[in-house]
């Protein structure tokens, strides 16, 4: 049984695809194969998924139960359960393992992946959450990186941007009416957070990796447009906001297929 099918009203799917601007809208969820450009990206809210968490805490290990126990609110336990059991359920729908029997190791530089001794080693994915809503990457053979983030005005941006951005980052963004300079900023600091989490790179990254070059593109453009980031090595990246004010981004080693 895919245990996905428990909650695919809950947890839509996007499918985009390496090379074509354009996304398609899965209904339902999509078959358990990854086409070789493909990208699958899940998304849920935690108070959708709340109904199914006797079910989720069934699916997570030993090792994640205990994990849990040392949060301080019931409230983030229950959160770090649901995710957990989400991510294990998706990963399930492609690798034909229950839920339940998958493990996890996490590589030299820190990034998490599932244990090839157990699952394909084609699965690439990556997992990222804010305080209500979780984003999921799914792809064949790539690195990957997703974050998501709150679009939140009221953020008192400046000291992080300083070492967030380049210099040609910061001079666009003085270019910005500054109302909207926090938008330019979260896009900025999502893209850099998906890469970074795609390569287990550290923070000195986000100051050395520069997107003036397609920032104003990312800002104008309509949802899950790609583009192309011509760094060592190429990203192809995607952002899109959600309907509760969420802005997600999705990077994808554009050179490297493991």
């Amino acid at each position: 049984m895919r245990t996905i099918n428990l909650f695919w009203d809950s947890v839509p799917c996007t499918v985009l695809e390496i090379g074509q601007e354009n996304h398609l809208q899965v209904c339902g969820f999509p078959p358990p194969w990854l086409e070789k450009n493909s990208i699958h990206v899940w998304s849920a809210r935690y108070k959708d998924l709340e109904p199914h968490f006797r079910i989720l805490s069934d699916m997570i290990s030993r090792e994640e139960q205990e994990t849990a126990s040392t949060f301080r609110t019931t409230a983030d336990a229950k959160k770090y359960i649901i995710r957990r059991g989400i991510l294990r359920s998706i990963l399930a729908h492609y690798t034909g393992h229950t839920p339940e029997m998958l493990s996890f190791i996490i590589t030299e530089n820190g990034k998490p992946e599932l244990d090839p001794d157990c699952a394909s080693a084609e699965v690439s994915f990556n997992l990222s959450h804010s305080s209500e809503s979780i984003l999921i990457g799914v792809t064949k053979k790539r690195r990957i990186g997703v974050d998501i983030v709150p679009m939140d005005a009221s953020y008192q941006f400046q000291d992080t941007a300083e070492y967030l951005m380049t210099p040609a980052e910061k001079v666009f963004l003085k270019r910005i009416d500054p109302a909207r300079r926090y938008q330019v900023f979260f896009r900025i600091w999502a893209a850099k957070e998906a890469i970074i989490k795609a390569t287990g790179g550290t923070l000195s990254r986000m100051g050395t990796t520069d997107l003036s070059e397609i920032i104003e593109d990312i800002l104008y453009s309509p949802d899950y447009s790609m583009h192309c980031l011509d760094t060592q090595p190429p990203f192809f990246l995607w952002q899109f906001m959600d309907g509760s004010g969420h802005l997600g981004a999705i990077a994808v080693d554009a050179g490297r297929v493991l």
